[in-house]
């Protein structure tokens, strides 16, 4: 998947009829807006103009009572003011999914009202310890719209978060990851003692700069000031890293070089970079900033190796090569699989590694609310049914309708969430899906019990807006406790009420939390 801009600087090539306008030409006014509606198909993103945002919502407890007390209340003032709550955070009270999708209907089409709220179903579901899945069996609301949809349409019980993950703590099988083989959890400690904390690193600022855009480069100048925004990748390349005949180093540590030297929002252009680029892929087209990241990466991971690294006592379980890079140190994660075999109770796991985690936006949600990245964390981590046979690496057992769980054995110092934005089948186009960034993001319910450290803040995001065409990329990247955004050489500060507010990024940083 390749989507990028159609840049407004010196062109190289011929444009075509479906050509971007540049954006440039629109007099002193910035590129992006923050979107203030749920309208789908505006949605880039207006990340400096927030005057005249309905995001902002006033509505005090005592209006609130007011509404619910009245008698002569209609449905459209229902929906203006459960379509403002709706978008209020902490959601934390469950409503059954079906009930959820007859009120949605009803609201928005005034048609039969959808009865008294069913969640002895979510109820029995949870006495029983079966397993929810959200926008499939429940959806989430915060308290405000729980509290307004309980008074006017009764029913009930009220069932929140906390009781979900009670309930979860009795789960079957989250009870066996608790005690699975005990070599594989030193194994685990062994591995953790490897890579060092972010912590431990030294560190590097850089002077914050601007990239220029000759042409189609958004992508990969999101990419590099993600990087640039890392102070332990650095001060490695910097002070560290020993050149020796390796390109892709050598290029980025010279543009690290340029970028010391120079002022407050200078311009600077990534040639040495784009001339090694050039040789692997055509760079004059449309590409995709999340590929582009992976692909750097792991050129960086060819090019060198972390002097006298470690060895691990057994890699083909870690899945780590003979020597650690500074890369794996930084970005590398690992997912294990567990399958509980129903004829013998033993627990098979697979091991893989990652550099990012690509999470599904799920589809259409209650009232239309906007996802948030812990919401896509848990659509990606449910338990999931093995489709056809599975046979028990234990006893040989063929088994059919078996659950399989995975889980985060081993937190990576830099976590890496890209979303599922752009779809190739069965329809070629861009998913528009409005989701939230978390400020801070603890992954502790997706990792097994051992890991400790799981508390993230966010550090950097791509977002792109356009189509899966033509579009364009912007990096925000936390620079010395601030965020900026980076549009190639345009540069600007954030405030924080104006990230809150960004609701169309297409890939996460989130750097460990240092207690």
């Amino acid at each position: 998947m390749f989507i990028c801009c159609k840049s407004n600087k010196k062109l190289k090539v011929v444009q075509t009829q479906t050509q971007t306008p540049p954006l440039q030409a629109q007099p002193k006014q910035s590129k992006y807006q923050i979107r203030t509606s749920n309208d789908q198909d505006q949605h880039s993103t207006n990340l400096t103009n927030i005057e005249g945002t309905n995001d902002k919502i006033n509505l005090s407890l005592q209006e609130v009572e007011k509404f619910i007390l009245h008698d002569k209340k209609t449905i459209e003032q229902e929906r203006e003011l459960v379509t403002k709550l709706i978008e209020l955070p902490d959601k934390t009270h469950l409503i059954e999914f079906n009930w959820a999708i007859a009120y949605t209907n009803y609201i928005k089409d005034a048609g039969i009202q959808p009865g008294e709220i069913r969640n002895k179903i979510l109820y029995d579901k949870i006495k029983g310890k079966e397993e929810l899945i959200l926008d499939k069996d429940y959806v989430l609301v915060n308290d405000q719209v729980w509290n307004v949809l309980v008074n006017i349409y009764k029913g009930g019980p009220m069932i929140t978060i906390n009781d979900l993950y009670r309930k979860s703590e009795n789960n079957i099988l989250d009870q066996s990851l608790k005690v699975f083989a005990q070599p594989s959890i030193d194994d685990l400690d062994k591995k953790q003692a490897k890579i060092r904390n972010l912590k431990q690193m030294p560190i590097k600022e850089l002077q914050i700069i601007g990239l220029e855009n000759e042409i189609y480069f958004c992508y990969l100048n999101s990419v590099l000031q993600c990087l640039m925004g890392i102070p332990q990748l650095n001060y490695y390349f910097l002070y560290s890293y020993q050149s020796d005949c390796k390109p892709f180093s050598n290029a980025y540590t010279l543009l690290l070089k340029k970028a010391s030297k120079v002022h407050y929002k200078a311009r600077l252009v990534a040639k040495e970079l784009i001339k090694v680029l050039q040789k692997h892929f055509s760079i004059y087209e449309m590409h995709d900033s999340s590929e582009l990241l992976l692909f750097i990466l792991d050129k960086f991971k060819e090019e060198f190796f972390i002097n006298n690294a470690p060895q691990f006592n057994k890699p083909e379980q870690c899945q780590f090569k003979q020597s650690l890079t500074f890369i794996d140190e930084i970005f590398y994660g690992q997912l294990t699989s567990f399958i509980k075999c129903t004829s013998c109770d033993k627990i098979s796991q697979h091991q893989d590694s990652f550099y990012d985690l690509s999470l599904p936006l799920v589809g259409k949600n209650f009232m239309q609310r906007k996802l948030t990245i812990q919401e896509c964390l848990s659509n990606y981590f449910k338990e999931e049914l093995i489709e056809g046979e599975w046979t028990c690496s234990f006893c040989n057992q063929k088994l059919k309708n078996i659950k399989r769980r995975v889980k985060i054995t081993f937190t990576p110092n830099i976590l890496v969430l890209q979303l599922k934005r752009f779809q190739s089948y069965p329809l070629k186009k861009k998913i528009k899906e409005p989701v939230n960034a978390d400020i801070e993001l603890n992954i502790k319910n997706f990792c097994v019990p051992e890991i400790v450290e799981t508390k993230y803040e966010l550090q950097a995001m791509i977002v792109h807006s356009g189509t899966i065409d033509q579009g364009h990329y912007v990096a925000v990247v936390k620079r010395n406790q601030n965020f900026y955004l980076f549009n190639d050489d345009e540069i600007e500060r954030l405030l924080p009420n104006q990230i809150n507010q960004i609701d169309s990024a297409y890939l996460f940083m989130y750097r460990r939390k240092s207690d």
